[in-house]
């Protein structure tokens, strides 16, 4: 191959579905290895492409870790918008799933990830568009309107919010996940005998 057809290669777009592909494996080999020390050249390498292809799709490594997150964030919003579908689900059940899967230790590295992108998009905003809205804005939002179906008050809906994100930040903080569980079994024993505590009516 001549160096004119060689550069002609390596400029071709990707494959339409390329992104979604390289997403897609990029989410289960951070996964699988951190995200601190995992560089963009190493990425690319596991991934069997090019730092090129990964650039064309992403931009640079903050975006890709970005979407990554995001990725994570939309499954699991689906599994849990999927569960809420049914009204037949009780809300401390809805509940315990989710917090089931944020304590695993294979959602751990995204819950890191999450809050440092967090941090650093609140700083440099243009090195993250879009995502404090679509990670926080988003999710709540999500969230706040599951909640008001199920207890019908804003107020407990964003006091939920509030208290689970709380005790997100806690298993990130305390290698010990048993404070934070012990704060969650409260929480929907509470609601499990109190549906609505900011009802007078309520039981």
């Amino acid at each position: 191959m001549t160096s004119q057809e060689t550069r002609r290669s390596v400029g071709r777009p990707p494959q339409p579905g390329r992104r979604a592909e390289i997403l897609t494996a990029a989410t289960r080999i951070v996964a699988e290895r951190g995200v601190e020390t995992l560089s963009l050249a190493e990425l690319a390498k596991a991934l069997g492409c090019s730092t090129y292809t990964l650039t064309y799709h992403f931009g640079s490594k903050d975006r890709l870790l970005a979407a990554i997150v995001g990725e994570v964030e939309r499954h699991l919003q689906a599994e849990i918008a999927e569960l809420a579908a049914d009204p037949a689900t009780p809300l401390p059940d809805l509940l315990r799933h989710y917090w089931q899967a944020v304590r695993s230790p294979s959602t751990r590295p995204y819950l890191q990830l999450w809050l440092e992108l967090l941090v650093l998009s609140a700083r440099h905003p243009d090195r993250y568009p879009g995502f404090q809205d679509q990670a926080v804005t988003g999710w709540r939002t999500l969230a706040a309107d599951i909640l008001r179906a199920r207890t019908g008050s804003d107020a407990l809906a964003n006091l939920i919010v509030a208290t689970v994100t709380g005790l997100e930040l806690d298993l990130l903080l305390n290698p010990d996940p048993t404070p934070a569980d012990a704060a969650l079994h409260h929480l929907l024993t509470l609601l499990e005998t109190h549906p609505n505590p900011f009802d007078p009516t309520s039981p």
